[in-house]
């Protein structure tokens, strides 16, 4: 419990900085290409794409309060940009719940152990897929009446296949991309935090 309050904190220290606010607004704008222009859609509540990679990113740099924060963000942005459908405040909350569960996961992973990085990715990844994704993304979806009666059964068939091919190519795509970042990363602060 500790270590998830002092994660919050911590993250949430972050936000001072000039330069994480640089690097989570690079990172958002890569986020909303990727999440409203590099996305593949499939009818209309069928969608897979990789916004997950900038979003696991500023998780992994900066937290969970950044994360979600970030996620909110990613799903605000996005939708003024690119507007399809109605905008729906349950799912930018499930965007920014993405961000803090990437943020509380992998802050403070270290780049050395790796076998330890992919079970925690895998776990991140995991939880984003059946939690955020399939459980409430669904349900927000059914509640605000876009989904009814029997065709959720078919719906949830196709989110689940959707989620499962998701999973297979993020992980490790997230591998790649994640760990030399987070060490690039250290490699810059700490010459800057030196001068």
């Amino acid at each position: 419990m500790a270590y998830i309050f002092n994660s919050f904190k911590k993250s949430a220290m972050e936000l001072k900085s000039i330069r994480c606010i640089a690097v989570v607004g690079v990172f958002l704008a890569v986020a909303v290409v990727l999440d409203g222009f590099g996305s593949i859609r499939i009818g209309d509540f069928i969608k897979i794409n990789f916004a997950c990679l900038p979003l696991a990113l500023i998780g992994i740099l900066f937290g969970p309060t950044v994360g979600f924060f970030a996620g909110v963000l990613v799903d605000i942005i996005g939708y003024l940009i690119n507007p399809i459908g109605a905008f729906l405040p349950w799912l930018m909350l499930i965007t920014g719940l993405e961000g803090l569960v990437y943020g509380l996961v992998l802050y403070n992973l270290k780049p050395e152990k790796t076998r330890h990085q992919l079970i925690r990715i895998i776990i991140a990844r995991a939880i984003v897929c059946v939690v955020c994704n399939l459980i409430l993304n669904t349900w927000a979806l059914y509640s605000y009446g876009f989904i009814v009666g029997d065709s959720i059964i078919a719906l949830i068939g196709a989110r689940v296949l959707t989620n499962v091919i998701s999973f297979a190519a993020s992980v490790p795509l997230m591998m790649a991309v994640l760990i030399p970042v987070k060490i690039a990363y250290n490699k810059m602060t700490s010459k800057t935090n030196r001068a």
